[in-house]
């Protein structure tokens, strides 16, 4: 019964002991015990990673705990090569982010070590990485630019570009575009590439001067230098992307028989005589179409227009005009009119911004007009047509750039 007591205390005693030491390691992360006594390793960096770039690299980690670690070494190509660095501590998670910079092109490692105000090191820390230059721009070359499917320019002032689709292994990041505003200012902005069905508008953008742009390349999801290659200069825009502007013309609305609603248009309830329809019908090769008399109403200040943003520039409104009937009076005229609140009536024409009356018997009309600062415009056809059997029809209304 005696001996069963003594060992429970012997029990007690070790696991008492044992206590002592955890508590002591806790409190003293740091210090190691050798032969000559104690031996102190300041904290190392956590999460080291190297993020590559051209001819340089930066590494990165964290660094918690132990507030005398003052300073920091990393080595390289086998220990020949070497940078050092202060420390000062701002709270208890530090960051690294050193540029190790004059690199060979290729796989790389790196280590680091720390020390504190007594001069003890760390234990050493390796960590890899690659670094790009000549070889991979040699390939970026290779690659070129990314291909470009179409631009315009739309009725909203927007230089549209539609990018060719991309995959992913091919490492594009995007894409510098370098362009001239409507003032006339140099502008340059980075479109974050999508891979597929990509399409960018940038708004503001002059007609008079070329946009160029040049792709630019990681070489691995995370990097500190893109690569690129020679810009490439987009054609200049030669026209304004109006819409349901050329046969064959889509109706928004139509009567079940002949006449219908022009789509993308606005248009007044002068040009809807055919019982609340017209401007176009429902042919298979439906052009934009109006019919005055034969048994339908008069057209008096018919209106049709959209509404543009137009930079700086010289601009040609064309009609081109597929048939027309005259009897007694059959008045239309191609016209722009400052801001978005539609035409002017016939007994205005004066406060147009620029107007072209259609004479009956030519097939095309042009009506030129100039613009000197950035400007919003109505932009359509007044029409002026009497009950006695007047028609004109158009193949498509346009608007080019005059470069």
């Amino acid at each position: 019964m005696k001996q069963y007591f003594v060992s429970i205390q012997l029990v007690l005693l070790i696991g008492w002991l044992g206590g002592t030491v955890i508590s002591c390691k806790k409190m003293d992360d740091y210090k190691k015990f050798g032969e000559g006594g104690e031996i102190v390793y300041p904290a190392t960096f956590d999460s080291l990673k190297v993020i590559p770039g051209n001819g340089r690299v930066m590494i990165t980690g964290l660094l918690a705990g132990d507030p005398n670690v003052t300073r920091y070494k990393i080595f390289w190509n086998n220990g020949s090569d070497s940078l050092e660095r202060t420390i000062a501590r701002h709270g208890r998670i530090d960051t690294l982010k050193q540029i190790v910079d004059r690199l060979p092109e290729g796989p790389m490692t790196f280590t680091l070590r720390t020390y504190d105000d007594r001069g003890n090191r760390s234990i050493p820390m390796t960590v890899t990485g690659n670094v790009y230059g000549a070889s991979f721009q040699a390939s970026v070359n290779e690659r070129g630019n990314r291909a470009v499917l179409n631009t315009k320019f739309d009725r909203n002032g927007a230089a549209v570009i539609s990018w060719a689709d991309v995959d992913a292994y091919v490492g594009v990041l995007g894409m510098r575009v370098h362009y001239f505003d409507a003032n006339d200012k140099e502008r340059d902005t980075i479109i974050v590439v999508q891979g597929k069905d990509q399409q960018t508008a940038i708004r503001g953008v002059s007609v008079t001067k070329p946009i160029l742009y040049n792709t630019l390349y990681l070489p691995e999801a995370v990097g500190v230098d893109t690569f690129t290659v020679a810009s490439k200069t987009l054609p200049l825009f030669t026209e304004v992307a109006l819409l349901n502007n050329v046969k064959p013309i889509a109706n928004e609305a139509n009567d079940g028989d002949r006449w219908a609603n022009l789509r993308d248009w606005i248009s007044n309830d002068a040009v809807k005589n055919h019982n609340g329809f017209g401007g176009t019908d429902r042919s298979s090769d439906a052009k934009i179409y109006f019919e005055a008399g034969w048994g339908a109403p008069a057209i008096t200040n018919g209106k049709i227009y959209q509404v543009v943003t137009l930079p700086p520039g010289k601009y040609r409104f064309h009609g081109s005009i597929d048939w027309y009937h005259l009897s007694t009076k059959n008045d239309v005229w191609l016209m722009a009119a400052p801001g978005n609140n539609g035409l002017p009536n016939v007994s205005e024409l004066a406060s147009a911004f620029a107007y072209k009356k259609v004479e009956n018997g030519t097939w095309d009309v042009s009506m030129e007009f100039t613009v000197t600062q950035q400007i919003q415009l109505s932009l359509g056809l007044l029409l002026d047509m009497s009950d006695s059997g007047e028609a004109m029809r158009f193949n498509s209304l346009r608007l080019y750039i005059v470069n």
